[in-house]
């Protein structure tokens, strides 16, 4: 067994969980059982919801970083980091919204919230195999911390909106959306939380991705997976590139280091 990784860290949507299928393969499932055997801690690292994230990667593990780094939290509860959004900074984004003609989805720890319900809104939303809910967003704003925007722009509007928001930390792991978090808030800073927390250093850490959003983890840990069905851009800073989420990727990644 390859003794110099300690913990594992896994997205989950196209890494750990198939877009096809919204299912983690069996091959991986019980990889992961396996290594958590040998004492590796496992955690989770995704742009979702603890709630949804929760729902989809339903494996033991130790720990979770959701909406990419802004709310990192152990299994048993524990809160290790929070990081909320300014009012103002939201208002910001409605209103280049309302200029510039787009809408933005709100995550707060309770769910995801739009106004609205379009072709882009549900083809993500059958995508991930999770439903926003439709609300008044200011009423949301009014009553519930902000954890991440995510405002449905393609890349063009992005060149126009990402120099207006100097606060805000873009990525973007599907053509019609974005994530913003705040800056300084990544999931690689989400990992080094989580390690310091549990007494370790980033080189003992291995981690996996598929999209824009995971460049930051997978630059920063010891090893740095990319499934095959993962972005150029991902692919191009890994140390390895396994096969895709439906051809068992992530347990030929762990047999290639010598994990199981």
């Amino acid at each position: 067994m390859n003794s110099k990784i300690k913990a594992l860290f896994f997205d989950i949507d196209g890494t750990l969980v198939s877009f096809k299928t919204h299912r983690i393969p069996d091959s991986a499932r019980k990889a992961i059982e396996e290594v958590r055997s040998r004492g590796v801690k496992v955690f989770i690292s995704t742009g979702r919801l603890l709630r949804h994230a929760k729902q989809a990667a339903d494996i033991e593990v130790d720990g979770y970083i959701t909406v990419n780094g802004g709310h990192c939290i152990t299994s048993a509860g524990e809160e290790i980091y929070v990081r909320e959004f300014p009012r103002e900074v939201v208002e910001r984004i409605f209103a280049l919204g309302e200029e510039y003609g787009f809408h933005s989805a709100l995550l707060t720890e309770q769910d995801i919230y739009v106004g609205r319900i379009d072709e882009r809104v549900q083809y993500i939303a059958d995508l991930i195999n999770i439903p926003p809910v439709v609300a008044d967003l200011r009423q949301v704003l009014d009553e519930q911390p902000v954890l991440q925007v995510c405002p449905y722009i393609e890349e063009d509007m992005e060149r126009k909106i990402v120099p207006l928001m100097p606060e805000c930390a873009p990525t973007r792991w599907l053509p019609l959306f974005m994530d913003f978090n705040l800056k300084g808030v990544d999931k690689a800073s989400g990992a080094e939380r989580v390690a310091q927390y549990y007494g370790l250093e980033m080189e003992e850490v291995m981690a996996f991705g598929d999209g824009g959003n995971d460049i930051s983890i997978v630059q920063a840990a010891g090893v740095g997976v990319a499934m095959d069905n993962a972005c150029d851009e991902l692919k191009a800073v890994a140390d390895y590139v396994t096969t895709s989420v439906d051809d068992d990727g992530v347990y030929n990644a762990l047999k290639h280091f010598e994990l199981i």
